[in-house]
């Protein structure tokens, strides 16, 4: 509660800072047929280091394709601009005008409920060439580094400094008299990332880049320098040895120390600025949560710390962001709620299911695959059922097909299909299905991720049983059987 509070009040102080500017009205329209009927929205990053992000504006794509939004903007940025899982950036300027054509979606960039995909759609500006200049840097950058692979290769690595220079040298002198603040800030640590990239010195990009200017929280081309700068600098790629401080870091991070965290990384030059290493450990942190490489527990508790420490108000805010994101699937958390239809057709929210325990298979189709996992849900279904809800909710099928299969297969769980799959998928960030889910009578979650259907969720199951009937013999102890037979699946209609 405490630390929902510390979030709540440092998220309310910098919203309120952030609107105190005057803002302009803002319009992006455009057209995205293939995405006819779907949402599309409009969100802002709240930082560029966790890429939180929150909704400003959303709206249904009509039929045609179109779509048309207004809202006022106070400065410039970049902004997401999201149909389900399908991604665009928009470098948005106040009071301009955009019409954004999201194509026909192709090969790598077609529509897939369980994947991010990022897709270049073409943009028009009415006023200024923000996205026009940023795209140019970025097509001439990477093509520089796709035709110069070969010099990545041992003894020649040196050799690709002198051609980036050149490069670096050309984009300089090409956008000298540009009076785009926001462009300006952009490319200078855009080329510290292209200077890290084609094998430079770390102190001469340190020195150039990053010395004497301060953080550019609003510019994802700082972040992008930032992170390949101080690449895992608090995990196995270490500073130099004479600056070395790791195994006090790692001592700290097991201890929870914050003060001995912070202090150790004075030793370093390159971390010389308070600024930088606050921004280090909120973005190593985060990092170090999202891949599970120490306890959860240890890493929050160090955030906390960072959160109320801090001196600089972006990266508490980062730290903030970095915790909601760490804790949406811990166990305790919430799960967030969704409707969906039975195989008859009738609609029903999870929440109505509070007061059982319940565990949740996510799935796109009916495969064979897919049927393996639930014939042994059957199984636990009769084991368990009394006392565990279980659900096998669809992302695409309809119901009419739900009660085929489950009159076939006499599968006598409650299936259903997701009313709002995009959202779902969202929410349980669904990125390769089947999918579970255990939840506790309070919905919360008990373990992320669960285990499919098999021994290991039975132990869960169990454990479950035995806690609520202390003095009762397991009812039913499930060994299940290896699925070797694929089921057959029933013609369509």
């Amino acid at each position: 509660m405490l630390r929902l509070l510390k979030i709540s009040l440092l998220s309310i102080c910098l919203v309120t800072a952030s609107i105190n500017g005057i803002a302009e009205e803002t319009l992006i329209q455009g057209n995205a047929f293939s995405y006819k009927g779907k949402t599309i929205e409009v969100r802002q990053y709240l930082d560029f280091f966790t890429f939180k992000s929150s909704v400003l504006e959303k709206m249904e794509i009509q039929s045609d394709g179109s779509f048309k939004f207004k809202f006022n903007v106070e400065k410039t940025g970049l902004f997401l601009i999201k149909i389900g899982r399908i991604n665009a950036h928009l470098f948005i300027e106040p009071g301009n005008q955009y019409t954004m054509v999201f194509d026909e979606p192709e090969g790598e960039e077609s529509y897939n409920l369980a994947k991010d995909i990022f897709v270049l759609p073409d943009i028009f500006e009415s006023e200024g060439k923000l996205n026009k200049h940023i795209t140019n840097i970025e097509k001439t950058l990477n093509q520089f580094l796709i035709d110069n692979s070969k010099y990545y290769g041992r003894g020649v690595s040196q050799q690709i400094i002198p051609k980036a220079d050149s490069v670096v040298i050309l984009l300089n002198e090409l956008y000298a008299d540009n009076r785009n603040e926001y462009l300006k800030t952009h490319l200078h640590f855009r080329m510290a990332a292209f200077e890290l990239q084609t094998n430079h010195g770390k102190k001469k990009v340190y020195d150039r880049y990053f010395k004497n200017h301060e953080p550019a929280y609003d510019h994802l081309s700082f972040s992008t320098a930032f992170g390949f700068f101080f690449e895992e600098y608090l995990t196995f790629l270490n500073p130099a040895s004479e600056y070395r401080f790791q195994s006090t870091a790692d001592s700290a991070i097991a201890n929870s120390d914050y003060n001995l965290l912070y202090t150790c990384m004075e030793v370093d030059p390159f971390l010389e600025k308070r600024t930088f290493r606050e921004l280090l450990i909120a973005s190593e942190l985060y990092e170090i949560g999202t891949e599970q490489k120490t306890n959860l527990k240890n890493v929050l508790a160090l955030l906390d710390s960072l959160i109320m420490n801090a001196q600089d108000d972006a990266c508490r805010l980062i730290a903030a962001n970095a915790e909601q994101l760490l804790t949406k699937f811990s166990p305790g958390a919430l799960a967030a709620d969704f409707e969906f239809a039975d195989a008859l057709g009738n609609t029903y929210r999870m929440s109505e299911y509070k007061g059982r325990f319940v565990y949740i298979q996510f799935f796109d189709k009916f495969t064979p695959e897919t049927l393996k996992e639930m014939s042994l849900m059957k199984i636990l279904k009769e084991g368990y059922g009394t006392d565990i809800a279980m659900f096998s909710i669809s992302t695409s099928e309809k119901p009419a097909k739900l009660k085929a299969f489950t009159n076939k297969y006499d599968f006598n769980w409650i299936f259903g299909t997701a009313q709002s799959p995009e959202q779902v998928l969202v929410n349980y960030d669904l990125r390769a299905l089947p999918a579970y889910f255990y939840l506790d009578k309070d919905l919360k979650f008990i373990k992320v991720p669960s285990p499919p259907p098999g021994s290991r969720i039975e132990k869960l199951f169990a454990k479950t049983w035995n806690e609520e009937h202390p003095n009762k013999p397991l009812l039913f102890k499930l060994q299940p059987p290896e699925v070797t037979e694929e089921p057959s699946l029933p013609h369509d209609n």
